[in-house]
Formats: structure tokens, C-alpha cells, sequence
């Protein structure tokens, strides 16, 4: 029966932890990349000429970098609300395009300013700083959403089904164990009450990793389990918190979601009318590569 057992929860259901997808994406580690060799670029067109928004040189800085700040808005919005491009892939690699774009094409646009922010320019930059920084906010947020493997939000019901499936293993595993391991999972079953489900979404690493420390500490003084059953109680022990602590996450993260569009989208509209501004300023003024 405990083959029985491990095999059926080990096949990880349709689930993944929040946090995680299928496919790790690396779009931080991707636009961290290109942020370095932009900078070198950057020190060594500082060192060949003056930097300046006017230089072709970074007159091209800018128009790639608009470029990409156009198609961090239109790409990643026309793939999640039309379903002409289901046939380019999940949402959330496009989610990472988005995340990239939206990171690599600001720092482009900045270093064709020559780090200057007179006027519009300085009024852009500004905007821009509370974009990007409210993206990475977003993109915490998003990932405290539950989600299956194919990376589709999940419902607190199918979530509810999956602590009772969990559960249900948790209670063939105590099964003619010693009493030791009945008290353990009861005192780990507890679930906190009265936490503020914003510090649930800002605090769950913090809380997860308490769990599992507490859980290690606890199943080490436990000699009457093998090392396998012990690992295997672990195992569901954390799974279940985890969905728990989902389940509590789901509402709270949707509402402050919706809050953050209010201000992400409004300000990202708002750099973009200060672009076109400039970019038409520039054409009609005949400044840089078009003089």
C-alpha cells in the first residue's frame, strides 16, 4: 500500500506551487543580461563621443528602445485579449516577453537621453521609473496566483478538491503509525487565523520557508519513521500547506490586482502619449537622424 501510496502523490496532479510554471521563465535573469551589456555599450559610447539624445548613436537607442516600448504594450495585450494568436504560444512567455521589453526598452530610452532630464524628458523618465517599478510589483502579484502546469488561473474549488485529495493520503499515511505522528500532523494542520491576507501574498517565501524549518526540526527527533516515510510526510505535509495557503492567497491577490491595473495601465498611457509628444517634437523640429 505505501507504493501504492507514494506513486499516486508523487504524479503532482494538475498543479504547481505559486511562484512556479512548467517552465521556469527567466525573463529577470534575461533582461539583467541585456542591462549589463547595455551599460558596457553605454561606458564605451561615453568614452568615443558625447552622449547625447541628438548623436545617431543614441538617436538609434531611442527608436529601437521606443520600439520595444511599443511592442511590450501591443504584443503581450493582443495574445492575452484575442484568440487569433492562440497558435503563438501560452500566455506566459509572452508574459516574459512583456516583462523583457518592458525593461530593456525604458533602460534604452535612457541611455539615449545622455542622462539628461530637462523638460519632457525628465517628465518621461518619471513616468517611466513608476511603470517599470510597478511592473515588477504586478509581477510579484501575478505569481501569487494559483495556476495549473498549463499556466490557466485556477478556482478555489479545484483547489479545495486538491487539499481534500492530499488529505485524504495524509490520513492513509498515519495508518497504524505511532501516536508521535498523529500529534505532528495535527499541530502542523493548524492554520493561522486573523493574518492579513495582503502580508499572505507579500510574506508567503517567509512563511513557507517557517513551515518546512519547523516541519525538518520536528520529523528529525521523530526515530519511529524511516527516512523514506519521512520525506514522504514531508512531502504532503508541504504540499497541502501549500494549497491552503493558496486557497487564502486566490481572492486577496485578484482584488489587489485589480487595483494595481488601476495605476500600471493609466500610467503606462499617460509615457506613452510623452513619447509620441517627443517623437513627433523631433520629426516636425528635424532633430537627430532626421535633420
Amino acid at each position: 500500500m505505501q507504493k501504492r501510496l507514494t506513486n499516486s502523490f508523487v504524479r503532482r496532479e494538475d498543479f504547481v506551487s505559486s511562484g512556479e510554471t512548467a517552465v521556469r521563465p527567466y525573463e529577470l535573469e534575461a533582461s539583467l543580461f541585456f542591462v549589463i551589456v547595455l551599460s558596457g555599450v553605454y561606458i564605451a559610447y561615453d568614452i568615443l563621443a558625447s552622449p547625447d539624445g541628438g548623436h545617431p548613436f543614441g538617436h538609434s537607442l531611442g527608436i529601437v528602445g521606443t520600439l520595444l516600448m511599443v511592442m511590450t504594450e501591443t504584443a503581450y495585450s493582443l495574445r492575452k485579449r484575442t484568440s487569433w494568436l492562440n497558435w503563438a504560444g501560452p500566455v506566459r512567455y509572452w508574459l516574459s516577453l512583456h516583462i523583457v521589453t518592458g525593461i530593456v526598452g525604458p533602460f534604452m530610452v535612457l541611455m539615449h537621453t545622455g542622462l539628461q532630464f530637462r523638460g519632457l524628458a525628465g517628465v518621461s523618465f518619471i513616468l517611466t521609473l513608476i511603470v517599470v517599478g510597478s511592473g515588477f510589483v504586478g509581477r510579484y502579484l501575478y505569481t501569487a496566483l494559483p495556476r495549473t502546469i498549463s499556466g490557466v488561473t485556477t478556482s478555489r474549488r479545484a483547489l479545495e478538491q486538491e487539499i481534500t485529495a492530499v488529505s485524504q493520503h495524509i490520513t492513509q499515511f498515519e495508518a497504524q503509525k505511532p501516536e508521535r505522528v498523529h500529534q505532528l500532523v495535527a499541530e502542523l494542520s493548524q492554520r493561522p487565523t486573523g493574518r492579513n491576507p495582503l502580508l499572505s501574498i507579500l510574506g508567503r517565501s517567509y512563511y513557507q520557508w517557517r513551515f518546512q524549518r519547523r516541519l525538518k526540526r520536528e520529523l528529525k527527533k521523530m526515530d519511529q519513521l524511516e527516512v523514506e516515510q519521512k520525506q514522504q510526510l514531508s512531502q504532503m505535509l508541504i504540499r497541502r500547506r501549500d494549497l491552503q495557503r493558496q486557497t487564502e492567497m486566490l481572492e486577496a491577490a485578484r482584488r489587489v490586482m485589480r487595483v494595481w491595473h488601476i495605476l500600471h495601465i493609466p500610467f503606462g498611457l499617460t509615457l506613452f502619449f510623452s513619447v509620441a509628444l517627443h517623437v513627433v517634437a523631433t520629426i516636425y523640429f528635424r532633430a537627430g537622424l532626421f535633420k
